[in-house]
């Protein structure tokens, strides 16, 4: 999670009044926030990646005033302003805001320049998938022109220096350039931002104009996002705005529309959110005590939620424009039993009645515990693995047709999708110790889509085999198999079949009792030599939620 470093002086400013120790804590909890160190002027918490409007002073005064029954006020001014997107291919979107109207000092310019550098890290991925900029709306006549540049030919001088230079130049001699040249380098013209008056603004996504900077002097502000996502530069310009809007008198925040080529237009930042639904009979249910209805729109009200409404038996609800965390209704009712209060939860939670049955062990986790007990028995080595991996490692190595579950916005892309089989983590084990010969597995859950079309979703406990060393064979797997299933009292049968990525005359599916429990096989030497490894390889994959069904515990 990222650190944010605040002052407390500036903390204290924004949200009108002094704060104790004890306050600050409980805040930064309540919005779930770890506390790495509050002291006398300086204040360090963990920020979770999915609220980046906690990533600066602004957004963190803003939700305390809010749990204090503060409503939020933001005043949208639409005087048809137009910015013109002229066609970046390989970076095709744009989105723009202003701020007018703001006061600013050294403490707010360094929680400016924190908040955009978060945000171009965790959600644009290190700018390669979005960056994000604030110029002094001053210096420059609208409006601001989105274009290819030729990189010898446009100059200006970049932020914090001195001298001017070419847009390769600036690749070549910058920090900044350097850091992250590579993301436009390899094109023959790279984007900028210019104005109506010929004024460069920065060479995106790499660095700003440094007479654009934003100073103590700057009064009114442009915002701007690139990036190759249309939502996700709306949601950083609207994160942006609505925080630098934090420091503003009246709180307006001007909106651009920006048109570009055939019928794009794009326009921030985010004015309103969608309506979600939430049952009203399923709040208590999720958070296991009843909450008067009264308090659960007050708590929605004071986590900044608007539009609160009744309909039928639902609330109607709109989550702030810069919460882009909030996507269904259980998002809503997680914020619901945070004003609540999860100590007050356990609190009441321990009046309700109590179990009249003792507790016992899961089935599936006893027949887990079993196979592991076994496994480590016979000599192998336990690797566990996430159960979040990628597109590449899961589906393109093999060749495989499938459907893959995935993240939405994820934090890196080796880590983007759910596992729906737990062989290529184990050959990333082989690969990451660099050894030849080795008995390893992993029990673990993958997840899949149960029916494509309905989007159903299914989840299964699995444990993975693996065995290498030069004379590897299938029987070696079977031979493992065999003694598995004699543990438990039953006797597999073996068929054989196909499967991409294996040898087709040395790979079988596990059957009990004609139903389909798992797989063995020897991976192809086309994928051993993919990963980078020598000898032969032998995997097995079992099914323990069928296991179960087919044993008696």
């Amino acid at each position: 999670m990222p650190v944010i470093v605040v002052s407390r002086r500036d903390l204290e400013r924004l949200v009108g009044r002094s704060l104790t120790y004890e306050e600050i804590f409980d805040y930064l909890t309540r919005l779930k926030c770890e506390v790495e160190r509050i002291g006398e002027d300086v204040i360090e918490y963990e920020a979770t990646h999915d609220r980046p409007d906690l990533f600066s002073v602004e957004g963190l005064a803003r939700a305390i005033r809010i749990m204090n029954g503060e409503k939020q006020s933001f005043e949208f001014i639409d005087e048809n302003i137009v910015f013109y997107n002229k066609g970046v291919p390989y970076r095709p979107y744009v989105a723009f805001a202003i701020v007018k109207n703001i006061v600013l000092d050294d403490e707010a310019i360094k929680q400016i320049m924190q908040l955009q550098e978060k945000l171009a890290s965790i959600y644009g991925r290190k700018r390669r998938k979005a960056s994000i900029g604030v110029y002094d709306f001053d210096k420059f006549k609208i409006p601001i022109y989105y274009e290819l540049a030729d990189p010898m030919e446009t100059r200006f001088i970049p932020l914090d220096y001195n001298e001017e230079m070419n847009l390769l130049e600036i690749l070549e001699k910058t920090e900044k350039g350097r850091e992250f040249g590579w993301i436009i380098r390899d094109y023959d013209k790279y984007p900028i931002l210019k104005s109506a008056d010929n004024v460069v603004l920065s060479l995106a996504p790499i660095l700003n104009s440094d007479y654009t900077k934003v100073t103590v002097n700057t009064r009114n502000v442009l915002i701007d996002s690139t990036g190759t996502d249309p939502k996700l530069v709306v949601d950083m310009v609207t994160i942006m705005a609505t925080s630098i809007a934090e420091r503003s008198s009246d709180r307006r925040i001007y909106i651009v529309k920006t048109i570009g080529p055939g019928d794009l237009e794009i326009t921030a930042p985010r004015t309103s959110s969608r309506k979600i639904e939430v049952p009203i009979s399923s709040i208590s249910n999720v958070i296991g005590i009843d909450i008067k209805l009264s308090d659960v729109i007050d708590y929605l009200n004071r986590s900044g939620y608007t539009h609160v409404d009744i309909v039928n038996d639902k609330l109607l609800v709109e989550p702030p424009i810069y919460r882009i965390d909030v996507i269904n209704w259980i998002d809503i009712v997680e914020d619901i039993a945070i004003m609540h209060g999860f100590y007050e939860i356990g609190v009441e939670a321990e009046d309700l009645p109590h179990t009249s049955k003792p507790g016992r062990i899961h089935p599936l986790e006893f027949v887990t515990r079993k196979v592991r007990r076994f496994l480590a028995n016979y000599g192998f080595i336990e690797a566990p693995s996430y159960m979040l991996s990628n597109r590449y490692q899961q589906i393109e190595m093999f060749e495989l047709d499938s459907e893959l579950i995935c993240v939405d916005n994820p934090k890196l892309e080796k880590y983007s999708c759910l596992r729906i089989w737990l062989t290529p983590g184990l050959l990333e084990v082989l690969v990451f110790n660099k050894v030849t010969s080795a008995r390893i597995f992993e029990i673990g859950d993958v997840v899949g889509f149960k029916n494509p079309k309905s989007k159903s979703v299914e989840v299964e406990r699995r444990v993975g085999i693996l065995i290498t060393h030069d004379k590897a064979t299938l029987t070696d797997g079977l031979v493992v198999l065999n003694t598995l299933f004699e543990e438990f009292g039953i006797k597999p049968t073996y068929r054989e079949s196909q499967m991409k990525g294996f040898l087709s005359n040395r790979f079988v599916e596990v059957l009990l009792n004609n139903i389909y429990v798992g797989f063995a096989g020897e991976i192809h030497p086309s994928i051993i030599k993919k990963f980078g490894l020598e000898n032969p390889v032998v995997v097995a994959e079992i099914i323990l939620d069928r296991l179960l069904e087919k044993i008696s515990i």
